[in-house]
């Protein structure tokens, strides 16, 4: 069954649009429901897993939320999907994400400070327009997609790479229903444990799957590499470096050797 997308145009307009995207809003809001509301965040997590079709309990707290202009049940369901995992957190998932939170408005707001001075200097005339979309297409594209969340799990020891990189190709190969079928069960193996997860990212990822699902998983795949390489080529540089202060150390300890010893 083909999927009307959230938006009957291409996903990058969409994504750049506005300060905020139409994903982030959806998901700080469902955020602050399930902080506000006990009754709302156990209605939202009973849709784990579930078709849209299913998800009786989840309607009253997210008709009002879902944009008017989704209304085909396969598109809308990637909303109710994603707010039924950030329901489902754990303690110290929620922390861990109110904490970055914090962090990233402090860093948005020396950002917009930064830009400010910039556009008032002679140097801003040189700055790219915008209106164009590029700098706000790259700043999405530098956000963490599900195969970066998995490297990340994997360079903090909590999955193995075979098992993690696995994950990714079944991913790859299967619909819309097999996948949110295996994403609760996913994530709880990387909620609370230090590893970021970009409700927003997936929820666009998941809005777009039956239209774009090889350019997704491709995606995915390639942050899930460039992320292990990442970190794999950090750890040879720590190792090479500390070879070289075992042998500085050696020739210390032979230059420090007096004649009578060496006799």
């Amino acid at each position: 069954m083909t999927t009307i997308p959230v938006q009957a145009t291409s996903p990058v307009p969409d994504r750049v649009a506005g300060r905020e995207s139409q994903m982030s809003r959806f998901v700080a809001e469902v955020i602050g429901l399930c902080a506000q509301d006990k009754r709302a965040q156990a209605d939202l997590r009973s849709g784990l897993g579930l078709p849209y079709e299913r998800c009786h309990r989840l309607h009253r707290h997210l008709v009002r939320l879902v944009p008017r202009d989704v209304r085909h049940a396969a598109a809308r369901r990637s909303y109710y999907a994603v707010a039924a995992l950030i329901a489902a957190r754990s303690r110290s998932a929620r922390e861990e994400e109110a904490a970055r939170a914090e962090d990233l408005a402090v860093q948005r707001k020396q950002a917009r400070a930064a830009e400010s001075a910039v556009e008032d200097s002679v140097a801003s005339e040189a700055m790219p327009d915008p209106a164009t979309g590029v700098d706000a297409e790259r700043v999405w594209r530098e956000r963490v997609s599900l195969g970066a969340s998995l490297a990340e799990a994997v360079n903090k020891g909590l999955m193995k790479p075979d098992s993690a990189e696995s994950e990714l190709h079944y991913m790859a190969r299967v619909g819309s229903d097999s996948l949110h079928m295996r994403l609760p069960a996913l994530t709880r193996q990387l909620n609370g444990r230090g590893v970021v997860l970009d409700w927003a990212v997936l929820l666009d990822d998941l809005a777009w799957w039956d239209r774009h699902q090889d350019r997704i998983a491709t995606r995915w795949l390639e942050d899930f590499f460039r992320v292990r390489m990442a970190e794999q080529s950090a750890d040879s540089a720590a190792s090479g470096l500390d070879r070289g202060e075992s042998v500085a150390d050696r020739d210390d300890e032979h230059n420090d050797v007096t004649p009578e010893e060496n006799e």
